[in-house]
């Protein structure tokens, strides 16, 4: 008869979790909402994935993506055929600019979930378990840590060869230190809350303990590094292009537009501006959307 009721009672307290969740989920949505600015870049954010996502399938000039030459148009100034101009082989600056949105923003998603699979695990190990573990864990991490993640990068590209794929991965060993000790400061409190506490009390393996209840409960200042990392990345990713260590010629990436672009700098104003223009507003958009999220995070700056 018991067991009857604790299976009927089961499906109850999933159900009233998940309402709970969902509850919470719409309130910091709302609280996100609130803030003008955070809605803006939201909603240009927003723009940005779509572009990224159907705007190379529907560019006026497909062949200017895929490094085709016209001589007989180059360093044209923005008109109506070509609305940012075109650079020194005649490609249409407009269609580059908008392919290289997916770029961009498909690598820095790689970027950065590679380097919280990499470090958030390692973190919550470090915190959750301690010891030589901890030990071993956290000399690794200030090894990294003791290098300007730039430089780093840079001399990891420059080991790995130039290519975007290396440019990612050198990004991705210069940065996972970061989400390592983010959470690892996260698993030495959440250590002494009472649910791992009575987790631990009632036999829970170590590591379950670890990476069902710790590094979950761990995420939200993660989630907020993240968002603000989002901008960075794509940053530090045209920081690269523009050294030569990143894409290489004829790729869209707006950072190797901008690389190219130096040589004509005086006579063909457009040809730097508009990739400029899309890093300097797709990280300002980033950067203001993860302070948002992180006053959203804050239980501090919450009403209700």
């Amino acid at each position: 008869m018991s067991a009857g009721v604790a299976r009927l009672r089961l499906p109850r307290v999933s159900s009233q979790a998940l309402a709970a969740r969902v509850r919470e989920t719409r309130i910091r949505w709302h609280l996100l909402m609130r803030n003008k600015l955070a809605r803006v870049c939201v909603v240009f954010i927003g723009i940005l994935v779509l572009v990224a996502i159907v705007g190379p399938l529907l560019v006026p000039y497909p062949d200017s993506v895929r490094g085709g030459v016209d001589l007989n148009v180059k360093l044209q100034s923005p008109s109506w055929s070509h609305p940012l101009g075109t650079d020194e082989f005649g490609r249409d600056m407009f269609s580059r600019v908008v392919a290289g949105a997916r770029i961009s923003l498909s690598a820095a998603a790689i970027t950065i979930a590679l380097a919280l699979l990499l470090g958030a695990p390692l973190g919550a190990l470090a915190g959750g378990v301690g010891g030589i573990v901890d030990d071993v864990i956290m000399r690794i991490v200030d090894v990294f840590l003791s290098f300007p993640s730039v430089l780093l990068a840079i001399a990891i590209a420059v080991f790995l060869g130039a290519s975007l794929r290396n440019a990612v991965l050198a990004i991705v060993l210069s940065w996972w230190p970061w989400y390592t000790r983010i959470v690892r400061s996260q698993a030495i409190s959440l250590k002494e809350r009472q649910f791992v506490r009575a987790a631990t009390a009632i036999g829970t393996p170590k590591r379950d303990i670890v990476f069902r209840h710790i590094l979950p409960n761990a995420m939200g200042p993660v989630i907020v590094q993240a968002s603000l990392d989002f901008g960075y990345v794509i940053l530090t990713l045209a920081a690269l292009s523009f050294l030569g260590l990143g894409a290489q010629s004829p790729t869209p990436e707006w950072g190797l537009m901008i690389n190219l672009s130096r040589n004509y700098f005086l006579t063909a104003w457009w040809y730097m501006l508009f990739p400029g223009l899309a890093i300097s507003f797709t990280v300002l958009a980033f950067n203001v959307l993860g302070d948002g999220i992180r006053e959203v995070l804050d239980p501090k700056s919450r009403t209700y």
